[in-house]
């Protein structure tokens, strides 16, 4: 929160929390004649989920009826849940969504837009899973699939994937250590798999069960959302200049340096695969050589909406089109190129939401905590400097085995004064205590690192914060299937931008 408020606030329309009211209000000027029919939409995207708690579906008709607000976030539809940001992501507007509400007095719904219409397969299809005896993972990732990195996520098939995602979650699980909840786990995984046909309802099923029924999963790759938002794509197409005039200028110095591509429509076309278009001398083509005046392009989308989806850029005004949108959750990425929005909402005649960073969480096991306390170190430094592996020092070694060595060279020598030759099977059974002798310090060197390795993989794997790497997947394992559900308790009492939550 401090970042944005204060690092960023001369790129904000509302500097955080505080102005709830003020942006509840600019949204009641507004009108949304299409929330009755997006409620039905969005019920009926939630029967592929999974439940809805009752009081979600009581504010789900508050909301058809014009009498609620929304705040959003979203991620891309990763196998397994995807990354741990994605359900802080969750968690983060959970709790935010509920903070508004007593504000405001009125229901605020929690969104998740799952970014169904973005082609970056490479993004989606992997987890990491930790290696033994090493700080390194490995990334595993299913094979390709037709379309894959040219067409829109929610297009790629999925079924055929099936088997390479049980083999996935194996492999994810002979990793950990077995637990209670291990067999149950796999069983219910295996479960929701087999019911999915799509990235979506795979990712939304595992959040459905796993972190709770308090909020909405929304799927915007359906052409009855498509035909709800093309007011928008024809503003996009018709305000081309102005918008792109207004993103030319969106940069300013002090602002985070972040690339997109400011010449393109910011709008895609899609013809088997998906292509963004670009107005070149008043006419909109794309690189396989797609062309449309003006005229040309609203016809389509008005014959064809399905046909178009948003980028990056546009994809937020879509939002606030949709939506009534209190306040957007980001992470530290969207926040880079949301401050770079504003103009773009402007020409729109509205304001940006509200934009708040995603909490972070540092989770901490009891077992973690006693490696902390064997090495002598608290959380908070070893985070800020991580211990090291030992090192096994031959040499040095040798050197601590001078004096040993030294008194089996002189009992031989004593021995051959005297006529007496010094046994090979002494000097063997020296030899081997020597070799014993550094194996133990091996194994103690070995229980060490173990240790240190320990730490390293579940505090900061590959050096980066447990959200980026790990998966849902290791901490069900670990601590139970309602692991996340506990873990928004703790989100509820956190103002902090990475809580610290002990399991």
């Amino acid at each position: 929160m401090i970042q944005i408020e204060d690092g960023y606030a001369d790129w904000l329309d509302y500097k955080g929390m505080g102005e709830l009211k003020a942006r509840a209000e600019e949204l009641d000027g507004r009108t949304y004649p299409h929330r009755e029919a997006l409620a039905s939409i969005l019920r009926t995207q939630q029967a592929e989920y999974g439940p809805l708690s009752e009081a979600m579906e009581r504010k789900l008709t508050a909301f058809a009826n014009g009498d609620a607000y929304t705040m959003v976030t979203g991620q891309q539809v990763g196998v397994f849940g995807g990354p741990l940001f994605a359900v802080y992501k969750l968690l983060t507007v959970l709790k935010r969504a509920k903070q508004a509400e007593a504000v405001l007095n009125k229901p605020v719904l929690p969104i998740f837009w799952m970014a169904t219409e973005d082609h970056d397969y490479a993004e989606i299809n992997h987890v990491f899973i930790p290696q033994p005896l090493s700080r390194q993972f490995r990334k595993e990732a299913l094979s390709g699939v037709p379309l894959a990195g040219k067409a829109s996520v929610g297009e790629l098939e999925f079924d055929r994937l099936k088997i390479e995602l049980v083999q996935m979650l194996q492999h994810m699980l002979l990793a950990e250590t077995e637990t209670v909840h291990t067999p149950i786990l796999y069983r219910e995984l295996v479960d929701v798999l087999q019911k999915s046909h799509s990235f979506a309802q795979f990712f939304g099923k595992v959040m459905r069960r796993f972190v709770g029924q308090e909020f909405l999963l929304f799927d915007p790759h359906q052409k009855e959302v498509r035909m709800l938002g093309r007011e928008v794509f024809e503003r996009l197409i018709t305000g081309h200049d102005a918008l792109k005039h207004a993103f030319a200028h969106a940069y300013e110095n002090g602002m985070p340096e972040v690339e997109l591509n400011r010449d393109a429509a910011h709008v895609f076309y899609h013809d088997g695969t998906r292509e963004l278009l670009t107005k070149e001398q008043d006419v909109f083509t794309t690189k396989r050589g797609h062309r449309f005046t003006e005229t040309d392009l609203l016809s389509e989308l008005d014959a064809h909406p399905e046909r178009f989806s948003n980028n990056v850029v546009s994809r937020p005004l879509m939002q606030d089109y949709l939506f009534p949108t209190l306040a957007y959750i980001a992470g530290p990425g969207e926040i880079a190129y949301w401050l770079q929005l504003r103009p773009l909402f402007h020409v729109f005649e509205w304001k940006m939401p509200l934009l708040l960073p995603r909490l972070g969480a540092v989770l901490l096991s009891s077992n973690d905590e006693k490696k902390l306390r064997q090495e002598a170190i608290d959380l908070v430094d070893y985070l800020a400097t991580p211990l090291p592996d030992h090192a096994f020092d031959d040499a040095a070694f040798d050197e601590q085995l001078y004096s040993y060595r030294a008194l089996s060279a002189a009992l031989g020598k004593e021995a051959g004064r005297h006529g007496h030759r010094f046994e090979t099977s002494a000097q063997q059974l020296l030899e081997r205590l020597a070799d014993e002798m550094r194996a133990e310090a091996k194994r103690e060197q070995y229980r060490l690192n173990h240790r240190r390795i320990h730490l390293s993989t579940r505090l900061i794997p590959m050096n980066a914060p447990q959200e980026r790497i790990w998966s849902m997947i290791p901490i069900l394992n670990r601590h139970g299937l309602d692991v996340f559900k506990r873990l928004f308790h703790a989100y509820e009492t956190a103002e902090t931008e990475r809580c610290l939550v002990k399991l």
